[in-house]
């Protein structure tokens, strides 16, 4: 499995980096078989609403891709949550009883 960290109108600090691929890690962890590339794309929504955007893509190989985002204030909790609803996202597509 390939996870790829990027930024948009920001740039990502090592420490946020090396977060973000944990937190993303471990969350789909489980379903690591299915997977074939993650990439998440951290960024403020806009300078106006103080928001960081997080956006995960997911390969899933034949069962196709998942797209999640998530909002928030600080870029980890933004991370926190784009990593839960992708784990979640992933267990409906591929079903959990092929683990």
């Amino acid at each position: 499995m390939r996870i790829r960290i990027s930024g948009i109108d920001t740039t990502i600090a090592d420490q946020k980096r090396a977060y973000a691929e944990y937190r993303v890690f471990r969350a789909i962890a489980p379903y690591e078989p299915q997977v074939g590339a993650v990439d998440v794309v951290v960024g403020r929504k806009s300078t106006a609403h103080r928001q960081f955007l997080c956006t995960v893509t997911v390969d899933l190989g034949r069962s196709g891709h998942i797209k999640t985002q998530a909002r928030a204030v600080h870029p980890s909790a933004a991370i926190d949550r784009a990593a839960d609803r992708t784990a979640w996202l992933i267990g409906r597509r591929i079903g959990r009883n092929s683990l």
